[in-house]
Parts: structure tokens; C-alpha cells; sequence
């Protein structure tokens, strides 16, 4: 593990945007002089300095020579030996290739980490500095560039380097290095432990389960159809069609066991046919989903400039969701065609992932986004080495709750690679309660093996679970190598050839060896837990993974239980990271009577929504109730009638609610819930908000022509309602404003009829609002104008629901997720939808 890495991190401080392939335009600047010195802050006001010239001293020779001994004295031996490696190392990227990668999303943000740590005052951040250091060093060394010449290239006199930033670095990479060792060695120590208490294995006596199984399959193709709002190849989509594969056992003695695979991050369902095939071949039908919003082509369009964002944050909902929608249409197809139905067991369906996808295949067991987690790993002033918690902080742009997205018709999971581990935490991970297989990598730099998958096993109380480390493992040792395609499409021109050095790099030797023991493990975990056949049990033991490993370059160890103790243990001191972190949230006490019991009891579904809030609540033209909310109260109903299979329908009881006493009819228990433009918070006590059902923002409501006011100069009459979090936006960002609130029954009626008198300059509210009170008040948008473009805020709109009642959060989620009628009635402004989540 400690040779990969020394190479990984030797490729230069660009490797991560390599990694995800980026090729955008921009110009290298002109060559300047560089820096002769660096400045290292030990502690207080000591600052040794360092010359560049002893550093490479040190990088050619290994001699360490003047003041660069003091500072020797603060740092480790393997750290080091890292640094000389990565400061002798020929980067082959010509300037145009840097300059391109710097300026590209990912390139941006690795830069601004690194700048963090590498600064030309201390007070001066580095990202700027280190970009025209990179690009004039490729200019000057257009054969290859070391980190020597980086630092000789840096644009001024001194370069600020901290000893705690440096020992930062060090935490980062002791989860890859001596920390990963560990953890490496206490999984190999437990296997031993296991393998004794375990019957002997004799390998010719068992069937190898590496060969086709006995049965010839077809594959076929449907399409599934999905209403929720998201980003794909093409942009923002709606009621966008996703292919499937569907292999098909023939001559099975009934219905088959279903196994649903979800494909990584900019990967294809092609790579995963080997896996298709072989499955079933021993009886199982397998399908491979085409994730639209995070596959091969979605990258490609991203890095041909088209897209303006690497992952969606709402990728980590859709993803599983798509998965429910697929299990939906079969339960469709069983039920209107008989030949559909002779094929397809549905009472026993297992779901695998790889990478990205076994972060979706976790979702759908159970494991619950834990938004606090998230908010704590991705700080601005965090840093980290690991590509998975980079991709992992774009759900930090999420609304801010938890999310359970459960499938409860899938009865075991069987992961590769997987992140997640900040995504989850323990809270998260402790929710999956079925069958697990997990398959790790020790050399896995991409998703680190210690936090986001060692860590995340001991925190599952899935039972039975299983851990199967491949010893020099990396994350792609689990599928063949497809280094031509999918793996490396994307990219052009010079940075083809660094990128593929790169990913040779990251995909590691032997994925032929990885390949068998994924073929042999996948049958025989499924085979357990959804054919119910107990002779498969000896292959997912300690003793088979230490007889399938005799003579083989890629080591299988598999065990059924880690705990912390081992690990600590086995590192000999506390841990860089720690293995239980400390609590984020308390959960709060259950309430007497569920929500759907006392429906279920009452036959009355009690739902209170505005009637001053078009289009979500509000009195018409002819004195009726109208807008979405009382069309998704009917839904839900209906819904609850089925789902409860109550004698009679349910019927719905409509309360009015305000601005001011909305969280109270909640949480007092005088509704079950309450719709309208309610902004989710984390502030309210008492009430938990549904899945977001609306994306919108603030914007200035004024007459046309004074759309191009500067609304920060003082002394201008900005509206706003009352207790609302506008007021709070506005009274923050424009001190220097007049602020006039509105508040009552028709508080928004007056504040646009004030707006109109010029009694105010502007009302300041989410748009949607604005744009639909303009309406029924019959004004012409040519008069009125909603400014700017893009809204002020993000505003993301969720049910009120009470807070100690997950069972009812779950159902009003599932019925937000999958009813095409609720959706068309939250009507949604796609470019506001699209602002909001890539901004």
C-alpha cells in the first residue's frame, strides 16, 4: 500500500483532477521569478527557514542538510521517504494540459485544499499562487516537471508552510498508509482467528463456482420511465426514460431470485455483463439499471464544457429511487403478464453496487444520509486526501435533513468498493439490518478502505455481515479491466496519455485474480440468501478465502465481525481518524400513537395548508379552496386507503394554517401535517420536514422599470412578510434598507398591492409566490418584473410532519417519490431547480 501511494501521491498535486479526466480551456501566464526559500512556522513565533536548494538536495540524495534538520526532527520517517519520492517525480503534463486541469471544478477545489497548506504569506491563501507555479514550471520543463520545480516557480520570494498544516497532511495520509497497514493486519489477524473455528476446506471437492453455472439465459431490454426532476447528458430532465438489461435464466424449476446491479460514478452498465452473464447462469435474473445522472455519458458531456457540475447532490436521492421505480415496473410487469410473472420472484430481490453504486445499493438497505455527518466533514477549513469525500460533500448542498430511502422489498446487499462512509456515520450505517456482503480493496486510494468501508462495517448491525478484504486490492480489482472504455473515456489530447498513466495506477495489477473471487463470492452470497441454499455457506468463510488464496497474488480475507478494540490494537495508538465518532443528533422519544395508527383508528387525515400562498393554497375566483397542496391531500388519502386497507375511504379533514401558527398546529398534534412554502430548516423544534417537493428562491417583486435598481443603497422600502426567513435574508444582507413587513390573511396581497401603490420600492419573496400573487391580481409580468435572473436564496420546500414519527416520514417521502400526481401539481421551475443545486 505505502509503494502505491508513494507513486499516487509522486504524480503531482494535480492527480485529482487527472483522475476524473477534466480538459478545459484557459491560457498559461507568463514565467516569473520564483521562490529561493521556505518559511516553516514550527510553533508560536519560531519560522525556520528552508532553502530550495537543500530541499532538492534532500529529494536527489536523501541527505538532509542545514535547517531542513530541525524540522526533520518534527515529522515521521515514512513521511519523509514520501516526500523525497514525490518531490523526484517526472510529472509528463505540458502546460496547456495544467492549465486546463487547474480550471476545471475538481482542479479548483484540489488546488483550494492545497492552498491551504501552501501559501506565499501566512495570511494569504495559496490556490492562485500554486496554479501559476504548476503552469509555469510545465512551461519551463516541457518534458516533465518535478515538485522542485513547482516550489522554484512559485511566484514570490518565501513560500509559508506550517508545522500543523504539514502534520494535517500527515493525518490524511496515515489513513492510507500506516493507520490502512493496521487495519489491514487486524483483518487478517481476525480471518486467522475465524479460519480455526472453522471446518477445513478442500477445494476439489467443492464446485467451482468461477465457472458458468448450468444454466443458458437471454437478455433483454426494457425501459423505465421516472417523473422526478433530475440532471443527465442532456441537462435537466423531467419524465426521463432509463434503460435497462435484463438477464434472463432459462429453464428454471420456477420464478427466479432477482439481483439488481447499480453501476459507479461515470461507469457504464456494460461493465458489469461479465457479472450479469455469470449470475445468471446459476439461476438468477440480473438487472443492470443505466443511471442517467452519473454514467459514462453524463461525463463525457460534463467534460466537453456542457454540464456545469460533476455530481448532482441530487444523485444520492435519485440513484435509489430509480432502483424503487425499476422494482415498481416489475411488479407491474408480474402482474399484467403472465410470461413476466412465471420468470420474476419478487419476494426475493438482492441488490449489488459497485463504488457510487454501492453507495445507492446501501441507501436502498437502509443506511440512512445523515446530514449532520456531512455538514461536519466538509467544513471550509476541512482537508482531506480522499476522492470519495469529495463527491460525498456534494450532498452538503441537500436540504438540510436526513435521508431514509429504504426499500423494503430488498432482502440482502452485496457491495464492492463502496463510499459512504461520511455520507452515512454510524447513525446512518446502523440502520441496515439485512444480509451484507462488503468487498474492500487494502490499496483502494480512490474511496480510502479505512474510512469508508472498515469503519462503516463496524458500524453496521446488518446480520449475518461480511467483510472480504483483497490484500493490494485497489477499487477496481473487483471487475475486468476496461482501461480503453469506460475507465478512461472522456478525455483528449496530451492528458490522455497522463490519464491513463494515472489510472493504471489506480486500477493496480491482477483484476483477473479480483474478477474470480467476485464471480465465486456473488454466486455464493446469493445463492445463501435468496435461493436458501446452506451448501454455499463454506465459501464465504475465513477458511475458503485462505484456500482459494494458495499461490495467488491477490489475497482474499473474509470475516464475519470487526470491533474497535482490534483496531486500536493493531495501530498501537489512538487512531487519526476516529473509529466512533462522537454523537451528532439525538433522536426523540416515540409519540403514544403513530400518526398511521391514529388514522388508521379515525379514518381522518388531518392536513392544514394556506390560503394566501397560490399555487400551493389559496382562495380562488370563486371562493373555493385551490392549489397543489389540496390535490396531494386527496393523493394521500387514497393512498393511505390502500396502504391501510381501511372498510372505508379516508377522508381528508383541510385546517387553515399561516405564517405564524404553522409549526404549531404541527407539533401540538392538531394536523398530521402541513403544506405550503415552508423553507427546510433545522431550526424548528418540535417538527421534521418531509423530502423537498419544491425548489424556488427570493427575488425583488418591482415595477419594470426599476428592474436594474441597486437594492444595497440606502434608505430604498424593501418588503417582506413577517417571521418569514426572507426578513432574516433581508435584514442581513441589506442593513442599509427600510424594512417594511407585512403579516395576516393577506399579507402577500397587500404586500404587492403596495408595491404597485409605491408604497414600497420592492417585496422581497420566493418567486413562485411572487410570480403567482402578480397573477391573480392580473399583472403583467412586461410591468411588474421578478429580479435578478437567478434568485437571491435557495429556498427547498418540504412538508411539516412531527418529529417523532419516522414510520409517517417514511410514507408522506414514498408517496412524494412516486406519485406522477403530486408531481404535476408541484409544477417546477426548472432553471431555479437547476441554479440551486449546481451553484
Amino acid at each position: 500500500m505505502i509503494q502505491s501511494l508513494r507513486r499516487f501521491w509522486a504524480s503531482g498535486v494535480s492527480i485529482a483532477s487527472v483522475l476524473a479526466g477534466f480538459w478545459l480551456g484557459a491560457l498559461p501566464p507568463q514565467p516569473v521569478q520564483g521562490a529561493e526559500t521556505i518559511k516553516f512556522a514550527v510553533g508560536g513565533p519560531l519560522v525556520v527557514p528552508i532553502s530550495i536548494d537543500a530541499l532538492e538536495t534532500f529529494a536527489q540524495t536523501g541527505e538532509i542538510s542545514g535547517d531542513l534538520r530541525l524540522v526533520a526532527r518534527f515529522v515521521d520517517g515514512e513521511l519523509l521517504t514520501l516526500m523525497r519520492s514525490g518531490l523526484n517525480r517526472p510529472i509528463p503534463l505540458s502546460a496547456n494540459t495544467v492549465a486546463h486541469l487547474t480550471y476545471s471544478p475538481l482542479g479548483r477545489d484540489t488546488l483550494f485544499n492545497l492552498g491551504k497548506l501552501i501559501r506565499p504569506h501566512p495570511e494569504v491563501h495559496g490556490a492562485t499562487s500554486l496554479r501559476a507555479a504548476m503552469i509555469n514550471a510545465a512551461v519551463a520543463n516541457p518534458e516533465g516537471w518535478t515538485l522542485i520545480d513547482v516550489l522554484r516557480a512559485f511566484p514570490t520570494e518565501n513560500i509559508a508552510v506550517s508545522l500543523e498544516d504539514l502534520l494535517t497532511i500527515r493525518r490524511s495520509l496515515a489513513t492510507f498508509l500506516s493507520y490502512n497497514q493496521a487495519v489491514v493486519e487486524a483483518i487478517q489477524q481476525q480471518a486467522a482467528a475465524e479460519a480455526t473455528a472453522q471446518p477445513t476446506i478442500d477445494l476439489a471437492t467443492l464446485p467451482d463456482l468461477t465457472q458458468p453455472g448450468p444454466y443458458a439465459f437471454q437478455k433483454e431490454t426494457i425501459v423505465v420511465e421516472n417523473s422526478v426532476v433530475r440532471q443527465t447528458s442532456t441537462g435537466l430532465n423531467v419524465n426521463y426514460d432509463f434503460p435497462v438489461d435484463v438477464y434472463l435464466p432459462q429453464g428454471t424449476p420456477g420464478p427466479a431470485p432477482i439481483v439488481i446491479l447499480s453501476h459507479g460514478f461515470g461507469d457504464i452498465k456494460e461493465s458489469f455483463t461479465f457479472i450479469a452473464e455469470h449470475l445468471a447462469s446459476y439461476g438468477f435474473v440480473v438487472l443492470l439499471p443505466d443511471h442517467v445522472g452519473s454514467d459514462l455519458a453524463y461525463r463525457q458531456q460534463f467534460l466537453q464544457g456542457r454540464l456545469n457540475t460533476l455530481l448532482s447532490p441530487m444523485e444520492f436521492l435519485n440513484r435509489p429511487q430509480e432502483i424503487s421505480f425499476l422494482i415498481d415496473q416489475l411488479e407491474r410487469l408480474v402482474a399484467m403478464s403472465p410470461s413476466w410473472a412465471d420468470r420474476l420472484d419478487l419476494d426475493r430481490i438482492g441488490i449489488m453496487g459497485d463504488s457510487l453504486g454501492a453507495t445507492t445499493a446501501l441507501s436502498l438497505a437502509g443506511a440512512e444520509i445523515t446530514y449532520a455527518r456531512i455538514a461536519e466533514a466538509c467544513g471550509p477549513d476541512s482537508f482531506s486526501l480522499n476522492f470519495a469525500l469529495y463527491l460525498e460533500c456534494r450532498a452538503r448542498f441537500l436540504p438540510p435533513q436526513n435521508y431514509q430511502l429504504r426499500d423494503d422489498r430488498i432482502k440482502a446487499i452485496y457491495v464492492t468498493h463502496p463510499m459512504g462512509g461520511h455520507l452515512f456515520g454510524p447513525e446512518g450505517m446502523s440502520q441496515i439490518a439485512i444480509p451484507l456482503m462488503m468487498v474492500v480493496g487494502s490499496n483502494d486510494i480512490v474511496s480510502t478502505m479505512v474510512t469508508e468501508q472498515a469503519h462503516p462495517f463496524i458500524w453496521s448491525q446488518a446480520n449475518p455481515k461480511y467483510l472480504a478484504l483483497l490484500q493490494v486490492g485497489t477499487h477496481f480489482s473487483s471487475k475486468p479491466g476496461h482501461e480503453t472504455s469506460s475507465d478512461t473515456s472522456g478525455t483528449s489530447g496530451g492528458g490522455n496519455e497522463a490519464v491513463n498513466q494515472v489510472f493504471s495506477l489506480l486500477t493496480g495489477q491482477h483484476r483477473d485474480v479480483g474478477t474470480r473471487y467476485s464471480k465465486a463470492l456473488s454466486v455464493a452470497f446469493w445463492q445463501t440468501y435468496l435461493q436458501d441454499q446452506a451448501s454455499a455457506l463454506p465459501y464465504l468463510t475465513a477458511r475458503y478465502g485462505q484456500a482459494v488464496s494458495v499461490d495467488q497474488p491477490l489475497r482474499l480475507d473474509i470475516i464475519q465481525a470487526l470491533t474497535p478494540e482490534q483496531l486500536v490494537t493493531a495501530y498501537g495508538r489512538t487512531p487519526p481518524v476516529p473509529i466512533l465518532p462522537p454523537s451528532v443528533a439525538v433522536p426523540p422519544p416515540p409519540r403514544n400513537e403513530t400518526v398511521l395508527g391514529e388514522i388508521e383508528r379515525t379514518g381522518v387525515l388531518r392536513v392544514a395548508f394556506r390560503n394566501d400562498a397560490p399555487p400551493f393554497g389559496y382562495i380562488d375566483s370563486q371562493n373555493a379552496w385551490a392549489g397543489a397542496c389540496g390535490t396531494m391531500a386527496i393523493a394521500l388519502s387514497r393512498h393511505l386507503t390502500t396502504a391501510l386497507d381501511t372498510p372505508v375511504d379516508i377522508q381528508v379533514a383541510e385546517l387553515t394554517s399561516t405564517l405564524q401558527n404553522r409549526f404549531d398546529l404541527v407539533r401540538d398534534g392538531v394536523v398530521h401535517l402541513e403544506c405550503g412554502p415552508n423553507t427546510i430548516r433545522t431550526d424548528v423544534p418540535g417538527v421534521a420536514f418531509s423530502h423537498p417537493f419544491y425548489v424556488t428562491g427570493a427575488k425583488f417583486l418591482v415595477p419594470s422599470d426599476r428592474a436594474a435598481t441597486n437594492f444595497s443603497q440606502p434608505g430604498l422600502r424593501l418588503g417582506v412578510l413577517q417571521d418569514s426567513t426572507t426578513e432574516a435574508f433581508v435584514r442581513s444582507t441589506y442593513p442599509n434598507a427600510t424594512v417594511v413587513t407585512f403579516s395576516g390573511a393577506k399579507d402577500r396581497e397587500q404586500a404587492v398591492q403596495a408595491v404597485v401603490a409605491g408604497a414600497i420600492d420592492a417585496f422581497v419573496s420566493d418567486s413562485v409566490l411572487s410570480a403567482a400573487e402578480r397573477d391573480r391580481q392580473n399583472l403583467s409580468p412586461s410591468q411588474f418584473a421578478l429580479v435578478p435572473e437567478v434568485p437571491l436564496t435557495c429556498e427547498y420546500y418540504g412538508l411539516i410532519l412531527p418529529l417523532n414519527d419516522p414510520e409517517w416520514q417514511t410514507t408522506v417521502n414514498s408517496l412524494l417519490r412516486e406519485s406522477e400526481g403530486i408531481a404535476a401539481a408541484f409544477e417546477q421551475n426548472l432553471s431555479e431547480f437547476n441554479y440551486c443545486l449546481n451553484r
